[in-house]
């Protein structure tokens, strides 16, 4: 006989196994809606509890870059709470988004490399506890193009010797001493795919 029980007892995800209460918030990307998880069953954004909406919903009022932002994209409030969610926490990962009923910090999710999230005041993209600059997240990804230095130079408008400083910089913080050690760390914190 054949045991075809897929068990989710070792999945990491959070909020897929039953019992687990935490909250965990999935992109749908081609549609920028979100979906959530809790307990073992997944749920669309409109089914969200009041309070995890107030969560949100607070988060999205302080971030004024944000508000901006979503403010020309829809005059719905729901759905800039939703879009807010998508772009801070689209990423589905073992980390909850929301844990004993409190809002995590935003994930390394982007919708594209030049994500409008990477401009409010609330998003980071990070490594370990370094949050990454715009510009050492723009030399990331055309590192990971596999452009040739004098390349990247040209892209960002710099001289070499200012690229190589930077480079420098960024290993150094990252502990890494070269660009695949690099591209290793930021694949494995999903800066990169």
């Amino acid at each position: 006989m054949i045991n075809n029980h897929k068990s989710t007892e070792n999945l990491n995800v959070a909020g897929i196994n039953p019992g687990d209460s935490n909250v965990e918030f999935v992109g749908v990307r081609n549609t920028k809606s979100v979906l959530w998880l809790q307990n073992g069953n997944s749920h669309y954004f409109s089914d969200l509890p009041i309070q995890y909406f107030l969560l949100l919903k607070a988060a999205y009022q302080k971030d004024h870059k944000a508000v901006r932002f979503l403010s020309k994209v829809t005059d719905c409030e729901k759905r800039k709470v939703e879009l807010f969610t998508y772009y801070m926490y689209g990423d589905l990962d073992t980390t909850p988004d929301i844990k004993n009923g409190s809002l995590t910090g935003s994930e390394n999710f982007r919708d594209l490399d030049n994500c409008p999230s990477l401009l409010w005041n609330s998003k980071n993209i990070n490594i370990g506890n370094y949050i990454l600059s715009p510009r050492q997240l723009i030399i990331i990804d055309l590192i990971a193009k596999d452009l040739p230095d004098k390349a990247i130079a040209h892209s960002l408008n710099v001289a070499i010797n200012t690229l190589d400083y930077h480079k420098a910089k960024l290993f150094k913080v990252l502990k890494v001493t070269n660009k695949v050690a690099l591209l290793k760390l930021a694949f494995q914190y999903k800066i990169i795919k």
